[in-house]
């Protein structure tokens, strides 16, 4: 596989993926990460502690992405860094004491990273490490005199945080098979059951996580940081097989999408799940934070291997096309904090002196590497294609290896070519992601077609030939969405592609324009000699705009889109086209100048589609506060 790993992304993601890579991950300053634990910076309350493990877990899966040497020279490097500081009872923390705010969220950042390193490795003293790190935190969290997990933590986060420890326990017992992590981890999650410190009731994760539960009414609304604590339930469940962990989250994220996943595939307003699919249209306050789009993106990863569902296949395509791609600056040195769907976009600050990074520059690459682990899945009669992007992927079934490579201009274009390189030899059946909104899919192996339903995996099971070709057309179609919470906001979707309008492409100007859809017909009246649009009602409307594909090299996709201008009843009825472009490109310059819209009402007052001076309000900044690097993280 040239000098790549099991999979070789090529085409649009690959790019980023690439840039992520080289200008941003693997480009990084890591000392400043060890020296939080070295110095024990976060021993005032700060979270300095986070930094090393989210980069280290990115940039381990950089190097499995891509693995050259001066990348594994860098992770050796970072982890004696780490391990340099870990005391003799086998603490690793950036706080002094125990249980300062961000204590145990850094231990769990760190231990992840160790885990990560074992992965690539084997290292049984990394492995050492790791298992006495652990061991040191379940002496200080059990037994007489000993303080529960729930016990700790921010309390305006009712300790959820500190609970999220739950994951890497859980993994630390799959590669140990010690018993003492999975009875800490269970115990872990019974403790949500009872009052706590910050929760007189209890968490309640899972008893509160049923089908139409409200996410924002659950625990603290702190989406981050509640994703990850369901994320652990997830892996126990992976490990112990009982059920109610599965639906426990199965629910929750469902939930979530139903309630707070907005359009561009992510949610949130000022780090807190709001309700936000009803509310998507107005200007949000510090809107989809990136980290809780890196965690929803790891959780719907997670669901997806463990239930095989297409929809959680489908949710990551729309955030990795939009709310991911978008929150990332094009070269891939730096990420957006929050990412809106009208107003400017901002690039993050640094959050604390020295450490040259927040939480957000370190957890996008974290979701944008984890593409190459579900773009191919497998299944247990077969394997799932979920990723339709150029280049070579390779995947076992049964332990024999299967190898295809794509060619194809997804998503801007519509058609996708399988050559299929290495087969088992054996029969399996071979999965192919059909979008829910491809409804006029045609598949074809030779002279043998398929029309697979939308929204499901065209499943076809056979002993695989070498060199079998197989070719899939979605025929893409633009159209309109009207939003969740007002049938008079819409927006344009390309595919899984939302489209934007950017400022530098939309003169504002005080008139009002209707979108246009292919129902609407001009009627000719010969009494005075014009040609008028009667007004339609909401039942006529069609979901197909007119518009005309464009040529823009800044762009995936740009149409020019059809309005009319309707001053008076039935006189002066004219068109107007205006540009829309796939959401990830508009904005990408993040200045005031590329303000972005993505929803607008029919008819939209055209002096006013940019949200003017939005910056304060998507940075989450007081407007008299002009010191961008004071912002404390909740």
């Amino acid at each position: 596989m040239d000098e790549y790993g099991k999979i070789r992304i090529e085409g649009y993601i690959g790019r980023l993926i690439e840039n992520c890579i080289g200008n941003g991950v693997m480009a990084t300053d890591y000392q400043p990460f060890i020296k939080a634990f070295q110095e024990k910076l976060d021993s005032e309350g700060l979270f300095c502690g986070e930094f090393w493990g989210k980069w280290f877990t990115s940039a381990a899966m950089a190097y499995e992405y891509n693995p050259r040497p001066e990348y594994l020279k860098k992770l050796e490097d970072a982890v004696e860094g780490l391990l340099a500081a870990q005391e003799e009872d086998g603490r690793i923390s950036a706080s002094k004491e125990d249980f300062t705010p961000w204590d145990i969220w850094g231990r769990k950042y760190a231990l992840l990273g160790l885990l990560a390193y074992y992965d690539l490795t084997r290292s049984g003293r990394v492995l050492e490490a790791a298992k006495r790190m652990a061991d040191q935190l379940i002496s200080k969290t059990t037994g007489d005199g000993g303080r529960r997990i729930s016990d700790t933590g921010l309390e305006a986060l009712r300790g959820l945080s500190s609970c999220s420890v739950l994951q890497p326990f859980v993994l630390l017992y799959e590669r140990t098979e010690k018993e003492r992590y999975l009875s800490y981890a269970e115990n872990l999650v019974a403790s949500w059951s009872l009052p706590s410190a910050y929760s007189p009731e209890g968490l309640r994760l899972l008893e509160q996580a049923v089908p139409g539960c409200i996410p924002a009414e659950i625990a603290a609304p702190k989406g981050y940081e509640i994703m990850s604590c369901y994320a652990g339930v997830l892996d126990l469940y992976r490990v112990t097989g009982k059920k109610q962990y599965l639906d426990a989250v199965t629910a929750y994220m469902e939930a979530v999408v139903e309630r707070e996943i907005m359009i561009t595939g992510s949610g949130s307003s000022g780090e807190l799940w709001c309700e936000g699919r009803l509310r998507q249209t107005q200007v949000l306050e510090s809107p989809m934070e990136t980290c809780v789009t890196a965690t929803y993106m790891m959780l719907c990863r997670k669901l997806l291997e463990v239930t095989h569902d297409v929809k959680w296949a489908e949710r990551l395509e729309v955030s990795l096309f939009n709310a991911l791609a978008g929150a990332m600056k094009p070269d891939g040195s730096w990420w957006a904090y929050f990412s809106p769907l009208q107003g400017r976009r901002v690039l993050s600050q640094v959050q604390i002196e020295g450490m040259n990074t927040s939480c957000c520059v370190a957890n996008g690459p974290r979701a944008l590497l984890e593409v190459p682990k579900w773009s191919v899945t497998s299944l247990p009669d077969g394997i799932a294609v979920n990723l339709y992007q150029e280049g070579r992927y390779r995947t076992e079934f049964n332990g024999l290896p299967f190898v295809f490579r794509q060619e194809t201009d997804y998503p801007s274009g519509s058609t996708v070519r399988l050559y299929l390189e290495q087969v088992p030899g054996e029969e399996m059946t071979l999965s192919l992601r059909i979008p829910a909104w491809a409804e006029h899919t045609e598949v074809r192996i030779g002279s043998e077609m398929f029309y697979p339903a939308a929204g499901t995996y065209c499943e076809m099971r056979g002993r695989w030939r070498k060199y079998t070709e197989i070719q899939i057309d979605f025929h893409t179609e633009l159209r309109i969405v009207t939003a969740p919470g007002s049938t008079n906001e819409k927006a344009l979707m390309w595919g899984s592609l939302v489209l934007a309008m950017d400022r530098r492409d939309v003169e504002e100007a005080p008139k009002s324009l209707w979108l246009m859809n292919d129902a609407m017909k001009p009627i000719h009246d010969k009494q005075m000699d014009l040609d008028y649009y009667p007004v339609q009602s909401i039942a006529q409307e069609s979901a197909r705009p007119i518009a005309e594909r464009v040529e823009n090299k800044d762009a995936l996709v740009a149409f020019r889109v059809k309005f009319l201008r309707r001053p008076i009843h039935f006189f002066h009825h004219e068109t107007e086209e205006l540009l829309f472009r796939d959401y990830a490109s508009c904005g990408n310059d993040f200045t005031e100048e590329s303000a972005i819209r993505t929803w607008f009402s029919v008819p939209m007052y055209c002096n006013e589609i940019f949200p003017k001076d939005s910056e304060h309000v998507i940075r989450g900044t007081v407007e008299e506060d002009s010191s961008l690097d004071k912002k404390d993280k909740l």
